[in-house]
């Protein structure tokens, strides 16, 4: 049976980070949220703009709501493109301390990577997973480009469509889906293969007696843990979500709402938030709840009215983070060292997720936003910008060329490329 990928847009990595595009920069189809890397030396220069022009300190006044974090993402993503969210927030890679941000003359060179659109590949430790149409899952050793290892899914006559796919939270296997037909249904086919071998763990076509799930294009693989797999239905398949045991295959729960973000314990729909081993309701959001912005082990940060807001997973409470949010694509990003920057109104704001508490704030526009290791790269224009210090608001770099980041880890950066992307292995 024929059926046709959705187009383009906004959307998240397999990082479960905010995909980092940015509609003044030359992208592929999707781009991915960065998530922290170490850098190349490079000396601090001096700026005209004085550090009090550029940023303000913010003291909470007592009694007002601490302006807490919560990401890309990637990397980002969310992201994704952070450590992968999958299942629980992982924490970081450890950041070398180095003597300044890289700019675009530093991440030259690298391997062309082609990934294709989002939720149909992830990046882990070096790799990248990649599904392909009809049914293959193969990693790739991204400063090399090198094939790793291909596996395949078996059962079923497959659709017309990639499957989707995610790394589980402890990086030890990744699970991918996609819609066959069986035995004259349609049903979802999940796939579990080792990261390290590309030895098939399992492959089980996922049991629905009641026929809960509306079974249509392959569902977003949310989060992956050791026990239980988050589904997400795309809207235009009516806006669904499910949690699969990975023991045997068996839809756990359903609920008909779109999920937007799952923590170790609490799997954040529209509209609430149910406990994730039964689907019982943990609380119910005052208004509904937008795309995820940021995510963490300490709060989750999603769009709701217009703004960028800090969300408890366990009990729903909200702290708003920014009165009015960008409207660029991908308006926050997290950096090493659990900071989490948002564009908005006066401008960007800064705040540590676990402290939660809001660092510093600037009044300074900027199209675009993203991070590697614990600095902030801001774009005035489609190629140039700023580089700041996360944690301070300190300018470092002042209208350079910033490189085209899409998702950064410790073991190199991904950059948008004319024909897809590039890998950059750094430091170097």
């Amino acid at each position: 049976m024929q059926r046709v990928e959705p187009l383009c847009g906004r959307g998240f990595d397999q990082l479960n980070q905010p995909i980092a595009h940015r509609s003044a920069l030359p992208v592929p189809c999707r781009a991915v949220p960065t998530v922290p890397t170490p850098s190349a030396p490079l000396a601090l220069v001096e700026t005209r703009r004085s550090r009090d022009d550029y940023r303000m300190r913010a003291t909470p006044r007592a009694g007002s709501p601490l302006l807490a974090a919560g990401i890309a993402l990637v990397a980002v993503l969310v992201g994704g493109c952070s450590g992968p969210p999958a299942g629980s927030p992982t924490p970081l890679p450890s950041v070398a301390v180095v003597a300044g941000p890289p700019l675009a003359g530093d991440l030259s060179g690298g391997t062309p990577v082609q990934l294709g659109a989002a939720s149909h590949w992830a990046i882990r430790d070096g790799r990248a997973f990649v599904a392909t149409a009809p049914g293959t899952v193969r990693a790739v050793e991204l400063s090399t480009g090198v094939q790793l290892w291909q596996a395949s899914f078996e059962q079923g006559e497959p659709w017309d469509a990639t499957p989707t796919l995610a790394v589980s939270s402890d990086g030890s296997e990744v699970v991918a889906v996609r819609t066959v037909d069986s035995a004259g249904a349609a049903r979802l086919d999940l796939l579990r293969v080792a990261t390290a071998s590309g030895e098939r763990v399992s492959e089980r076509l996922i049991a629905d007696p009641g026929h809960r799930w509306r079974v249509d294009l392959p569902p977003r693989v949310l989060a992956v843990d050791a026990e239980t797999v988050v589904l997400s239905s795309d809207p235009e398949s009516g806006r669904q979500s499910a949690v699969v045991s990975l023991l045997d295959g068996s839809i756990a729960w359903t609920i008909d709402q779109e999920a937007i973000a799952a923590t170790a314990d609490t799997v954040i729909t529209r509209l609430g938030g149910q406990i994730r081993t039964n689907g019982a309701h943990r609380w119910v959001a005052a208004r509904p709840l937008g795309p995820l912005l940021a995510l963490s082990a300490h709060a989750v940060v999603v769009a709701q009215d217009s703004r960028a807001v800090r969300l408890d997973p366990r009990s729903g409470e909200v702290d708003v983070l920014t009165t009015k949010l960008s409207e660029v694509d991908a308006p926050c990003v997290r950096t090493a060292t659990e900071v989490v920057a948002c564009l908005g109104a006066p401008g960007v704001v800064a705040q540590d997720l676990a402290l939660g508490r809001q660092l510093w704030s600037s009044r300074t526009h900027a199209d675009g936003i993203a991070a590697i290791a614990d600095w902030l790269y801001l774009w005035h224009s489609p190629n140039r910008g700023d580089v700041l210090d996360a944690r301070t608001g300190e300018v470092l770099q002042q209208n350079v060329d910033l490189p085209a980041i899409r998702y950064a880890d410790a073991s190199g950066v991904l950059l948008a490329a004319d024909d897809g992307y590039r890998w950059v292995p750094y430091p170097r």
